[in-house]
């Protein structure tokens, strides 16, 4: 019975419509969201999934076709990753903000891939820049996912700041989606009911 009810609860939160928009729904966040079907989607996790999907993609073709090492692994992840601290300091135009966040998602994937491989070389034989490798990669995915995470989180919370309705309980942006969510949520139930 109360595994029935969170599997309820799991599936009503997968299918609210508002969900994968996790900014306020106001005109001053309207550039990060994608509306898709009636959904609204943040376009910055939108591309990024799209990048995850590019990137196991790619990933048995890198293995298993051209045949890589770690060492060019970590390469490409870097070139492919650079782009994402760049695109937060310099602030581009939101399109090229999107490729970045693909890039990202390949990125990613292609750490990921860098570390299995790295390990199966240090199986086959100790060697300290394959463990250098292992270590970069992830402190470089630690540190920088802290730290740009950190910096763009700020940048959303001046443009809250900046609004007149910052030091309301809730803006309009937040209690338009919380709405939106609780209505959906309402809708769920009833049709959950009647089965």
């Amino acid at each position: 019975m109360i595994q029935e009810k969170k599997e309820q609860v799991k599936k009503k939160w997968a299918l609210y419509p508002y969900r994968l928009a996790h900014h306020p729904l106001c005109e001053k966040f309207s550039e990060h969201v994608y509306h898709i079907k009636g959904y609204k989607v943040c376009r910055g996790c939108f591309n990024l999934y799209i990048g995850l999907i590019v990137g196991l993609i790619l990933a048995p073709i890198a293995i298993f076709v051209l045949k890589i090492d770690s060492l060019i692994a970590f390469i490409t992840t870097n070139i492919l990753y650079i782009f994402t601290p760049l695109s937060v300091l310099i602030n581009p135009p939101r399109i090229l903000k999107d490729f970045c966040r693909l890039l990202l998602g390949i990125a990613m994937i292609n750490m990921i891939v860098t570390i299995i491989l790295a390990i199966v070389e240090l199986i086959g034989g100790f060697d300290i820049w394959t463990l250098m490798i292992i270590i970069i990669t992830m402190l470089i995915y630690i540190v920088s996912r802290a730290y740009f995470m950190r910096l763009r989180s700020r940048r959303n919370e001046k443009v809250c700041r900046e609004c007149d309705q910052f030091y309301l309980p809730r803006c309009e942006g937040m209690m338009q989606k919380e709405e939106i969510e609780k209505a959906r949520l309402n809708n769920q139930g009833e049709i959950t009911d009647k089965q």
